[in-house]
């Protein structure tokens, strides 16, 4: 994500610029790419995720909160420092984001999916292009509409300003524990893809930095397209309860019959291996992260490989960090990602 953003890397304490164009390996480990071909300018609101669910607000950390330890309400990340809150018409008082009244990047662009997944007896393994299988905005920020502003007052790498980054698929190729274990101890977020989603972009670290090199919540300081998502160094990868986009609701019962809520379905994996579901637990209600640990997970029975396991698992939900604040497994490293933050 590019935040209100500049990018700070982690390795040998050097800056280096996280907006700029990427180039997909070449060679026999390239999957297959296609160009993206957009549609039309229209609006195409979700109308809520493979569970029916539409989170409309969000709860953004207030200045001050340190993202240097593991806790609820925050995340881990190996750099440290603490968190700010960006001034945004659509941030109130009490930190909570209203995003119908954050601007979506209009537009509407379709994709050419490829991602492949195969299992061995330990590992899982993802091959594909980046790229999702439901629409986006359109990238680049188009002028004159009301995201473009916020996106053109960023500096990027190799682009007049960050409006003008598109979405181009990239070599996703990395494979993960098939059966994780949890580890005693939490383990911090040193790059930017922390998952990889069965729609087929990545999930990111939930960080930014503004102009002044101060970390942010991402989903308050930019708006996204209204699949949460929006691309970085021209890879899609997603924000917040992205699972607005994620297949759609899965119920046979009749129009006339009301459905129960039931748990999430899982929408994809951690790079530590663990599954990632969306926003209903057990009982069928939004899981809070009160009802999560540090790193915003629990354990209790879920559906794994085909069959039913008590399991840690992570949740999506409408409460920063969002998605992953730390790591309960072993987390490999994701090739082409980045570290640091955006």
């Amino acid at each position: 994500m590019y935040g209100v953003l500049r990018s700070v890397a982690l390795a040998a304490g050097a800056a280096c610029s996280l907006l700029g164009p990427s180039t997909a390996p070449s060679g026999p480990g390239t999957v297959p790419t296609a160009a993206p071909h957009p549609v039309r300018a229209a609006e195409e609101a979700p109308r809520g995720g493979a569970d029916g669910t539409l989170i409309t607000r969000l709860r953004t950390p207030a200045t001050g909160t340190s993202i240097a330890a593991p806790g609820r309400d925050t995340l881990f990340a190996c750099k440290g420092g603490t968190l700010t809150r960006p001034d945004r018409p659509w941030i109130d008082a009490h930190g909570v984001i209203d995003v119908r009244k954050r601007p979506f990047v209009s537009g509407t662009m379709h994709w050419h999916k490829y991602l492949k997944v195969t299992t061995t007896g330990t590992g899982r393994r993802f091959q594909g292009n980046g790229l999702p299988d439901h629409s986006t905005g359109r990238f680049p920020v188009q002028q004159g509409t009301p995201a473009y502003q916020y996106y053109a007052e960023i500096p990027a790498h190799g682009y007049p300003n960050a409006a003008a980054i598109p979405i181009e698929p990239w070599n996703l190729d990395v494979t993960v524990p098939r059966d994780p274990s949890v580890r005693a101890r939490p383990t911090c977020i040193d790059q930017l893809t922390t998952g990889m989603a069965l729609a087929g972009g990545t999930f990111h670290l939930e960080v930014a930095t503004d102009a002044q090199d101060r970390p942010v919540d991402p989903n308050a300081a930019l708006p996204l397209d209204r699949c949460w998502g929006h691309p970085y160094d021209t890879q899609y990868h997603y924000h917040g309860p992205s699972q607005t986009c994620f297949g759609s609701r899965s119920s046979k019962a009749p129009t006339n019959t009301p459905s129960r809520p039931r748990h999430s379905p899982l929408v994809g994996y951690a790079i530590d291996g663990f599954g990632i579901f969306g926003p209903r637990g057990e009982d069928g209600k939004i899981v809070k992260n009160s009802d999560l640990d540090v790193c915003h997970g629990h354990t209790h029975t879920i559906m794994w490989d085909g069959r039913k396991v008590v399991m840690y698992h992570y949740h999506l939900n409408g409460e920063y960090p969002y998605s992953l604040g730390c790591f309960r497994g072993q987390p490999v490293t994701v090739p082409g990602s980045g570290h640091g933050w955006h």
